[in-house]
């Protein structure tokens, strides 16, 4: 993957101190707040203060309760259509044994996120949801004004949210939006320790205060704002925003799940509603893993002819999928011959299997079944679990 900016660039020397301060006092948030000016009246009461330099870091609940980012879900369907409703795609879908089904997206930003980054905690009524900010780089900059003006000073803003890590345990803060802050810092072409010149390094900046900032506040204590101090080398009087921070999807390696590749090779749509999505948490048996290879198997868009001649049965629970000619007269599908057609779609069809048993961590041999005439009489799948991945 290439990261960009591609541009290199030095930076001022950065501080060898870095310090976070979590602003206290400040009141319940709601439609309509002036959160600037609530923001700006909660530092000054606590005896903090803004200098040059210095990044307040903003939750992104508090800045979508005042600008009145919401919506409502009476129910757990409700919930989803929402989060369908702000995705782009569908990355990954897992249910769980409690029957919750999370959808992993790429949002309208770019942004990969649970759930699309909706959120109903915090939230005043049981069926409120917490959308994202409509304009996230906007709000940093309208808040980047009002603080700058009420405190004289030049300053960056950041608008962060939660969410959790590929490859990592546990989530962390990242940046929806930022103003007055160059958020990534190109190290290439500068030299490395050795006197080599780096080539690939760029530093998500912007991430790393957000993340520093989530040590010391937190909307579930009441403290949704953080001033981060020792980091004035990255504030600048403009900046590109935070969409530089979430990487285009024509340079994504990583568009879709394991799972969900294998599916889409297979022409089914990864967010099919009629397909039970695969376990979260490893309660799938194999039964329930190989039905679901089943259903892909038999759904999508054929690309061979003669795969409909064949009749797919599960048994011996799980253990194994019958494969057997269809009672009705072969017919031709793109003008072939139908015996020729039957044994092409046979052999595809044994394909698809193997393919959708294989996203299921399932992996099978087939018996195949000649007629004494020589034609392809079916075959018999046999199932069993794949051996555990070397290191896992």
């Amino acid at each position: 993957m290439t990261s960009s900016p591609s541009a290199p660039h030095r930076r001022a020397e950065s501080s060898r101190l870095l310090t976070a301060y979590a602003v206290p006092g400040i009141g319940r948030i709601g439609p309509g707040t002036d959160l600037g000016r609530e923001i700006g009246g909660a530092i000054t009461a606590s005896g903090l203060d803004l200098k040059d330099g210095d990044v307040l870091v903003v939750a992104s609940k508090v800045v979508a309760k005042a600008e009145n980012s919401l919506a409502r879900a009476a129910t757990r369907q409700d919930f989803e259509r929402l989060v369908d409703a702000h995705s782009r795609h569908t990355v990954v879908r897992r249910r769980y044994s409690s029957g919750v089904t999370v959808n992993v997206v790429r949002t309208a930003s770019g942004t990969v996120q649970a759930a699309a980054g909706l959120d109903q905690s915090n939230t005043d009524g049981d069926d409120d949801v917490l959308l994202h900010p409509q304009d996230p780089d906007a709000s940093a900059a309208r808040l980047r004004d009002a603080f700058s003006h009420r405190f004289g000073v030049r300053l960056g803003v950041l608008v962060s949210d939660t969410t959790s890590r590929p490859w990592r345990v546990g989530v962390s803060d990242f940046v929806l939006g930022c103003a007055g802050i160059d958020p990534l810092d190109s190290q290439r072409g500068e030299p490395d320790d050795a006197g080599r010149p780096q080539q690939v390094t760029v530093r998500a900046v912007a991430d790393a205060i957000a993340q520093a900032a989530d040590l010391v506040k937190g909307s579930a204590r009441g403290r949704p704002v953080a001033i981060v101090r020792g980091v004035s080398e990255v504030v600048t009087d403009a900046g590109p925003g935070a969409a530089g921070l979430s990487r285009p999807l024509s340079d994504d390696w990583f568009r879709t799940g394991h799972v969900e590749a294998a599916w889409t090779a297979l022409g089914v749509d990864p967010a099919d509603p009629g397909i039970t999505p695969p376990s979260g948490d490893d309660s799938d048996d194999i039964l329930a893993r190989a039905t679901r290879a089943l259903a892909v198997a038999r759904g999508g868009s054929p690309r061979t002819p003669g795969q409909a001649g064949w009749r797919l049965t599960l048994t011996g629970s799980g253990s194994s999928i019958r494969v057997r000619p269809r009672p009705e007269t072969a017919r031709s599908e793109s003008s072939g011959h139908p015996l020729v057609e039957a044994a092409v779609g046979l052999g595809s069809l044994i394909e698809r299997i193997a393919t959708a048993l294989s996203a299921e961590d399932l992996r099978c041999e087939t018996d195949w079944i000649w007629e004494d005439s020589g034609i392809p009489g079916g075959a018999d799948v046999r199932i069993e679990l794949a051996p555990t991945p070397t290191g896992s």
